[in-house]
């Protein structure tokens, strides 16, 4: 497999995952120009996938946001904020 496709089977396994493990990447881009390897570390980045060192390091809430993070942040309050309060007809 060329490192190209290996580069795009991590991609495609950290979008699904959410992470991508430094020492997988590693493999696939040590033999590459520092440059090179930069732009893809970015680009990873920019794709919303965590570059993280183990499982344990992955942080499913870093990129919340939208409906989304307004639906955790609900969750999380008291209810005593208006920005942070529930519409009636949800409930």
């Amino acid at each position: 497999m060329s490192s190209s496709d290996q580069i795009k089977d991590l991609i495609r396994t950290g979008k699904k995952e959410g992470y991508i493990l430094e020492s997988n990447l590693k493999k696939c881009i040590i033999h590459l120009p520092k440059a090179d390897q930069e732009y893809i570390r970015h680009t990873i980045e920019g794709f919303k996938i965590q570059i993280v060192e183990s499982q344990k390091d992955y942080d499913e809430l870093k990129y919340l946001s939208g409906p989304d993070a307004i639906e955790f942040l609900q969750n999380l309050s008291d209810g005593k904020y208006k920005a942070f309060k529930k519409n009636e007809e949800e409930n």
